[in-house]
Formats: structure tokens, sequence, C-alpha cells
């Protein structure tokens, strides 16, 4: 088994530099599955021994994570010689064995050991209610239970519940439209569970309600396989402590979150870890959401969301993976942001990959925003500025009775974005790239498809930007143009073009014999491009082809600002700092 070596009292004593962190973020390989519960822990801590390369030195904050799978969450294997058969009848059940009550269409399990489920109710309940050293396992063997006021399975007390699916079963969990609560606890769940609740196998689940959410437990939700389909009025899948998944299929429909972990009582806890899996979400509100932190190791995702597509309130972190995020407010965001590999493709109708302090609930959205085109809260865009109706230069000519940017607050050098790998390709109708702090791209992918309107930029950040390694092309208007900062050891230009180039356009690179060294399609129009590639050499002149225009830029600095940008210059970088807008990529002034 492996164990993560990481405590809470231990944890100053690995905290790596921010240098070695971005390199050892770089590489990226098969998730594997470990074998302890323990947590990663807070305060600055890495994972030091993983499951795998791509989980090794994945930096958190503020959070535990926990990314194990004990044996048994792992096995659906069960002793069907010794196990208690459970039979339902309609209205009743009959049962062969002990640790087994049962009153009219209640039953009750009230020992450790398996219970495998057969039958149907139509009106019924299976209830836990065992001691808190036990472990239960229900084995649902083409089980149909439908509970009108109540969860379906409702887990009172154990030490842990392994719901099993063996391979080939279909079953089916459901409810009516209100619970009536019959203790201390407010069950809202068609599987409701105040323990540790594993789902298991190869057999599929499906559950149908019209009341609160799918499948709820006050502990740490596990599942290492199984077909699931969901269709919940609030959430499908919520974890107190945390949700961890190692593989499963997911379609996933809510009218609130898709998934969502959250404890109010410990602001450490409450995040996810996904391994695997193929899932498709479509949500009302976020699709995947932590109040804590949100670890992607791999899976294969489609994502429409009302509201944002990933979302953690500390640590977002992209490992591994196939991600398609069709539709969304905001496609992917945290206070901090990793991502070192897999492949990311977003829409949003505002900003597609955001880094910000705080949540983004709606009760605490800007004023103004309401539901926008790609159907999450779109906000009014223009906040960045102080008029949304701004005189934008045409044709190369300067702008024309202009007011200021609006105040920005000042950078938090803990909020960042870093790209060390896979590939990313954003189309974003508000910034597509926003970083509340810090951007460092050392290496990886990245294509941006920005805004058509002048109040947002392809790129956007407060404090310092930095590209070391890597490929980057976004292109987006020119009004809020930043490119990369001055600090960057790789070459890189923001090119404000003289007219609005049409949808669809190539933008290419030729270096001086006529070689192309980067090229991709936009699929919308844009007035500015910022590029950057390993092959760029400062001091060289090169040609960039947008449509059926070319314009020759000589880098004359590592960060190499040409043509005229909407608020004068180009605005680069940050607030003065080493990346900041001015003319050669610097900061906003």
């Amino acid at each position: 088994m492996t164990k993560l070596l990481i405590n809470k009292n231990a944890a100053a004593a690995v905290v790596m530099s921010g240098a070695l962190v971005m390199s050892a973020l770089a590489g990226c390989g098969q998730t594997g599955t470990a074998g302890s519960s323990s947590d990663v822990s807070s305060n600055g801590a890495y994972i030091t021994t993983a499951v795998s390369e791509n989980q090794k030195n994945i930096e958190l904050t503020d959070s535990n994570v926990d990314i194990n799978f004990t044996d048994r969450d792992k096995s659906s294997e069960y002793d069907e010689s010794s196990a208690v058969k459970i039979t339902l009848n309609g209205s009743s059940a009959v049962v062969s064995g002990s640790g087994v009550n049962i009153s009219g269409s209640t039953v009750t399990i009230t020992s450790a050991g398996t219970y495998i489920i057969s039958g149907s109710l139509s009106d019924g309940q299976i209830v836990i209610a065992a001691s808190d050293s036990d472990k239960v396992q229900l084995v649902l063997n083409n089980a149909e239970i439908n509970c009108n006021t109540s969860a379906a399975v409702y887990v009172k007390s154990a030490d842990k519940v392994f719901v099993t699916l063996p391979a080939g079963t279909t079953n089916s969990l459901g409810g009516g439209t209100e619970y009536v609560q019959t203790d201390d606890n407010t069950v809202d769940g068609v599987i409701f569970s105040k323990s540790d609740l594993t789902l298991n196998g190869a057999g599929t689940l499906k559950i149908d309600t019209d009341y609160r959410h799918g499948i709820v437990t006050k502990d740490t939700l596990c599942i290492t396989g199984g077909t699931y389909v969901i269709d919940a009025v609030k959430t499908c899948l919520a974890g107190k402590d945390g949700i961890k998944i190692l593989d499963g299929s997911f379609t996933l429909t809510a009218g609130s979150k898709g998934l969502n972990s959250g404890n109010d009582d410990d602001a450490k806890e409450g995040s996810i870890y996904i391994a695997g899996g193929t899932f498709t979400i479509k949500s009302e509100d976020d699709s995947i959401h932590a109040d804590g932190s949100c670890i992607i190791a791999g899976g294969t995702y489609t994502i429409a969301a009302g509201d944002d597509g990933i979302h953690a309130s500390y640590d977002t972190i992209i490992t591994d993976g196939s991600i398609t995020i069709t539709d969304s407010y905001e496609g992917i965001e945290g206070r901090r942001i990793t991502v070192s590999g897999g492949t990311i493709n977003l829409t949003a109708g505002d900003d597609g990959i955001n880094s910000a302090t705080g949540g983004s609930s709606d009760e605490q959205r800007m004023p103004g925003e309401q539901k926008g085109e790609f159907g999450g809260f779109g906000r009014q865009k223009g906040a960045d500025v102080q008029s949304q109706e701004m005189q934008m230069p045409q044709d190369g000519q300067q702008p024309q009775e202009m007011q200021a940017p609006a105040s920005r607050s000042a950078s938090d050098d803990d909020v960042y974005i870093k790209i060390t790998g896979g590939t990313i390709t954003v189309n974003a109708g508000g910034d597509g790239i926003d970083s509340n702090g810090n951007l460092y791209i050392t290496g990886g992918t990245v294509y941006v498809a920005g805004p058509t309107s002048n109040g947002n930029g392809a790129l956007d950040y407060e404090g310092e930007a930095s590209i070391t390694g890597g490929t980057l092309i976004a292109a987006g208007s020119s009004g809020m143009a930043q490119g990369m900062g001055s600090n960057s050891t790789q070459c890189s230009m923001l090119v404000n073009l003289s007219e609005t180039i049409a949808a669809g356009s190539v933008i290419s690179l030729k270096d001086s014999s006529g070689n192309v060294l980067i090229s991709w399609t936009s699929p919308k129009q844009f007035s500015s491009v910022v590029i950057s590639t390993a092959e760029l050499a400062q001091g060289s002149t090169y040609t960039l082809v947008t449509g059926d225009t070319q314009t020759e830029v000589t880098l004359s600095s590592v960060a190499t600002t040409s043509g005229n940008a909407g608020f004068g210059g180009g605005f680069g970088g940050g607030f003065g700092g080493a990346g900041g807008r001015g003319s050669n990529g610097g900061g906003r002034r």
C-alpha cells in the first residue's frame, strides 16, 4: 500500500520553493490507486509520496484532501453463502438470517455484515442502525426501492457502509416530493448517510429524486466503480468531509450542483479528488464544487454548467484527464489553479480560467450580473472600467474621450494560475485567463479565444506574469490587452492590430526564413494577439500572419509589444512589478 507521508505537525518541514513545485508538476503519468486513508495536510504542504508520478508535489494550502482508497473500497467481492438475504415484496420484506428487523415496509439492519437486497418496495426504506464500530455491506441485486417521505437508504449509524452493485444488475432508488423528518437528522437525499459511505462494483444504480439530493453523506463519499444515472432537484453527489472517486460512469443532471463537498464546521475539509471515471454533468449551478480543494488526476468529463464548470475555494489542481466544458459562467475557478497535464477545452460566458479569493456564489457576484449567453450567471461586462461604452481605437487611431480604468485591487501572491503542462483551449466571453494575483506558464500548450468586447482581455492579471516554457497563443480584443511580463525567460510578443480579424482566421508566426513556428485558427474575431514559443529569440524579426494581414515584429525585449492598444501601449503586466504593463508588456497604469 502507498501512504501519504504528510501529517499536520510535519507540514512545515516539507514545503518546497515555488520554482521547484512548478518544475515537478510539469510531468504527468498514468493515474494509479493507493491503499491507505491518510489525508493530505494543509499549511503549504505537498504530497511527497503519491500513487503515481502525476500526483507528486501537488501543492495544497488551507485544506485536506484524501486521495486514498482502501482495498475494501475497491473490492466488490462478497460471500453469498454467508450473507443475509433480504427479499422485498412491494409493501413488505422477508429476511433469511439475523441482524435485521422488519416493521411493515421498513427494513432495519442492526449489526455488521453483508446483506443482499433484491426485489422492490413501492413505499419503503432500508435503515442501517448499527454500532459505531460496525462495517455494513449492502449488495443491491436488481433492487428497486421507493420511499415517498424519506431516504430510500438511510444510514443512521455505522462505522462505514459499502453499497455494492454486482455486475449485470440494474438498481433503482427514488423518493417523493417532500421528506418527513423523524429524528434529529435532516434527511435530504435518496441515499442519506451519517457515516463514511463507499459505492463500488460494476452494476448500475439509477436515482431519481423530486425532493432534494441524490446521494448525501455527512462524512466522506467514496466511489470506486459502477454506473450511476442520477437526476436530482438539487445536488447529485454530496459529501460533507469530501468526495473521492476512483472510477465509474456518471450521468448527472442537477437542479443545483453535480458534485458538491463542503463542511461548515471545518473549513479545511470539503474537498474533491477524482482519479478516473467518465462524467457527463448538466447542472444549473456549479458542476463540480468544493468548498475546500479539488484535484482532478484523470477521467473524461463533459460538463454543461449554469455557473462554474469546476470550482474550488482553495486549490484547483488538474494533473491529467480529458475535460470538455461546453457551457459555463466561468470554466475553472479557484484561489490557486495549477494545470500540469491533461486536455482541457472550455467555453465560458465570463472568464475561462479564473483565480480569485472568496467563492462565487450568487450572493457574491457583482451587481448587475445575470444569466449570460452560455446559460451561466453572465456579468454585464465592463466591470473593470468606469464606462461600458468606450470609444476604442479604429484603424490605428488613438482612443477618443476615454475614461480611465477603474481602480483595481493590489495583487495577492497567494492567488495564482500555474500552467506547467497539458493542452488548454479556452473560448471565453470575458477574460480568457484571469488571475487576480500572478500568472505563471512553464510548459504545456495554451490557446485562448478571448473576448470580442474591449472591457476584457484574452489574458488578465493583477500581479506579475511570466512564461519560461510552453506554447501560448491568446487572441482577443485590444482594449484591455495584456502580454507576458518582462521577468519571463521565454520571449513573447503582444501585437495589437490596426483592424479586427474575422472569426475562423488562421493565426501563424513565421521566422525570417518563412518557417511556420506556430499556427492556430481562432473561432472568434480578434484585434490583439499574444504569442510565445520556445523558438523565439530576442533581436530576431518574425512575421505574424492573421488572416490576410501580415505584421512584422522585431523582438526588442523578452516581452515585446507592437501596435496600438486600447488603453495606451498594451497593458502587459502587473502593477509596476517585473511583469508590469508597459511598452514591453508591463502593467496596467
